[in-house]
C-alpha cells in the first residue's frame, strides 16, 4: 500500500477504534449516570444548582435492555396509581368512591415502599431518604416527623382538598415522581452477576480488530524478513486490547482500550503524543533511577568497606619489590599497579614539585650552611669584623646557590637519562627515589599504620555513602533527567545542521 492509502487506512481504523472506546466508556458509566440519561439534569455541587439538558433520544429505553434493567414493579405501580388518581379526580371528582379507593391504595403502597425499601437493589437507598425528607417537609414542615404519617396524611381526601388537589399533585409529580422513576430492577445472569448484554455490541468490533490484527501482523512479518509472525504480534501487543473480551472476563478493565486507541490516533497523525511519551519515559526513568543508583553505589562502597575490614587493605599496598619491576613486555596480571603508582608519585615529586620550590630550597640551604659555618671560630671572627663582615654573607649565598644548582642539575639529568646509563650523580638521585618508594611502601605495610589507614578509609567510605544519599535526594533525579534531555536536544539540533 502506498503512503496516502496507508494514512487513510490508519485514520479509518483509528476512527472505528475511537467509536468502540466511546461505546465502552458509555457502558462503564451508564449505571452511575443513568439518572442523568433518564432525567436530563445535572447538579452542580459548588453552587447547588440543577441544570436541565434535553435528551435528543430516549437513551434509557434503548440501553436499559442491554444492562438487563426493567422498571421495578413496586415503584412503577406506585407511579401508575398516582397517574390513575389524577385521571379519576379529573373525571369523577375528589369525593368519588373510586378516588377514595385510590387514596387508600396509595397510603398502603407508601407504607410498603417505606418498609420494604425497593430502592436497595439499585443501590438507591439515598433516593428513598430524599423522598421521605421531602414528604416530611411538605406535610409537617419538619424532617423530624414520621415519614409514614406524612405519606398517610398527604394521600388523604382532607389534605388533597386543603390546598387544591391540582397544586398538590403537581408538586408530587415534579419533586417526588422523578425520584421514584430512577429506581429499577435488574435481572441476574446464570453466573450470579447482573445481566449484561454488552457483548452484543462489542463482539462485532472484537471480530473486526482480531481479523485486522492477524492481517496487519502478517503483513509486517512479510515486510521485515527478520521478524517472524509471532515477533510481529509481540510488536503490536497493544492491539490485542481491542479484541480482548473484557465483557466476559473483566468488564471493569475495558477502559484499557484507551492505550491502543491513543497509539492509533498518533500513528494516523490525528494527535501528537511526542511530549506525553517523553514525559512518561522520563517519569518512569525518574521513578527507578534514584533507587538503582543508590543500590549500586552503596553496594560497591559497602563491599569495599567489608574488604577493608577483612584486612585486604595490606594486600593492596605496593610491595617494595614491586617498584623494581620495569619490564616492557610483562603481562597485565604481573603489574603491581599501586607500586607503579607510588613510583610515579615519587617521580612527580622530584621532577615537578621540587623544582618549583627552588627559592625555598636555596634559602634553606643557605641557612643550613650558615649554621654549620658558625661552629668554626675563624668564621665567627669574620662576622665580628666591621670591614670583613660582609664576606661571610656573600660566601654563604654563593655556596648555597652552587649547592642548589648542583642538586637540581642532578634531578634534571636523572629525568632526562631514564633510558640511558645514568651518570654517577643522576644514579644517586635515582637510587634515592627508588629507596624513597621502597621505604614508603614498607612503612605503609606496618600493622599499626595500616590499621589507622584502614579505620580512616572505613569512616571516609561511610561518610561518602551518607553524603551520596543525601545529595541524591536533595537534587533529585529530575535534575539529571533535565540535563540529559537538554543534551539530547542539542545533539539533535547539531545533526540537523548542514
Amino acid at each position: 500500500m502506498d503512503k496516502p492509502l496507508n494514512r487513510t487506512y490508519e485514520r479509518v481504523m483509528a476512527a472505528i477504534a475511537s467509536l468502540n472506546l466511546a461505546l465502552v466508556l458509555f457502558d462503564l458509566t451508564y449505571i452511575p449516570l443513568r439518572d442523568f440519561w433518564l432525567l436530563g439534569k445535572v447538579r452542580i455541587p459548588l453552587i447547588q444548582r440543577v441544570i436541565y439538558l434535553p435528551q435528543p433520544l430516549p437513551i434509557t429505553h434503548l440501553y436499559d435492555p442491554i444492562k438487563g434493567i426493567q422498571p421495578h414493579r413496586v415503584t412503577q405501580q406506585y407511579i401508575n396509581t398516582v397517574n390513575q388518581l389524577r385521571h379519576t379526580i379529573t373525571t369523577e371528582g375528589v369525593d368519588a368512591p373510586a378516588t377514595q379507593a385510590l387514596l387508600t391504595q396509595l397510603q398502603q403502597q407508601s407504607k410498603t415502599m417505606v418498609d420494604t425499601n425497593p430502592f436497595a437493589l439499585a443501590d438507591k437507598t439515598g433516593i428513598l431518604e430524599q423522598i421521605k425528607n421531602r414528604m416530611r417537609q411538605r406535610v409537617f414542615g419538619s424532617r423530624d416527623a414520621s415519614s409514614k404519617e406524612a405519606f398517610e396524611r398527604f394521600w388523604s381526601s382532607e389534605y388533597i382538598n386543603e390546598r387544591d388537589w391540582r397544586s398538590n399533585l403537581n408538586w408530587f409529580e415534579k419533586h417526588i415522581t422523578p425520584l421514584i422513576a430512577t429506581n429499577y430492577w435488574r435481572a441476574y445472569g446464570e453466573d450470579g452477576d447482573f445481566l449484561n448484554r454488552f457483548s452484543v455490541l462489542d463482539l462485532p468490533f472484537n471480530l473486526l480488530f482480531f481479523v485486522e490484527f492477524l492481517g496487519r501482523t502478517f503483513w509486517l512479518s512479510r515486510q521485515y524478513p527478520g521478524y517472524r509472525w509471532r515477533d510481529a504480534m509481540l510488536w503490536r501487543w497493544y492491539d490485542a486490547l481491542l479484541f480482548f473480551p473484557f465483557w466476559w472476563l473483566a468488564p471493569t478493565w475495558a477502559w484499557l482500550r484507551v492505550i491502543p486507541v491513543m497509539i492509533r490516533l498518533d500513528q494516523a497523525g490525528l494527535i501528537c503524543l511526542d511530549t506525553l511519551e517523553r514525559q512518561l519515559s522520563q517519569g518512569l526513568v525518574g521513578a527507578i533511577a534514584t533507587d538503582i543508583s543508590e543500590v549500586v553505589v552503596l553496594q560497591v562502597l559497602t563491599q569495599l568497606q567489608k574488604a577493608i575490614r577483612r584486612g585486604q587493605f595490606s594486600h593492596w599496598l605496593p610491595r617494595a619489590s614491586g617498584l623494581q619491576v620495569n619490564s616492557v613486555n610483562r603481562r597485565v596480571d604481573d603489574i603491581d599497579e599501586l607500586g607503579e603508582l607510588a613510583a610515579l608519585v615519587v617521580q612527580v615529586i622530584l621532577q615537578r614539585v621540587v623544582p618549583q620550590l627552588r627559592p625555598e630550597v636555596e634559602a634553606l640551604v643557605a641557612y643550613s650552611v650558615d649554621q654549620v659555618l658558625r661552629q668554626a671560630p675563624p668564621y665567627r671572627r669574620l662576622l665580628e669584623s666591621p670591614t670583613l663582615g660582609a664576606l661571610p654573607l656573600q660566601w654563604r649565598q654563593s655556596l648555597a646557590k652552587e649547592m642548589s644548582d648542583r642538586l637540581f642539575l642532578l634531578l634534571e639529568q636523572a629525568s632526562k637519562n631514564q633510558d640511558n646509563p645514568p651518570r654517577e650523580g643522576a644514579l644517586l638521585v635515582s637510587q634515592l627515589a627508588q629507596k624513597f618508594g621502597q621505604t614508603l611502601s614498607a612503612e605503609l605495610q606496618e600493622e599499626q599504620v595500616g590499621k589507622v589507614i584502614q579505620d580512616l578509609l572505613v569512616v571516609w567510605l561511610e561518610e561518602l555513602k551518607i553524603n551520596f544519599v543525601r545529595q541524591t535526594h536533595l537534587e533529585g533525579i529530575e535534575t539529571v533527567l533535565e540535563e540529559t534531555r537538554t543534551l539530547q536536544e542539542r545533539l539533535a539540533q547539531n545533526r540537523l545542521k548542514p
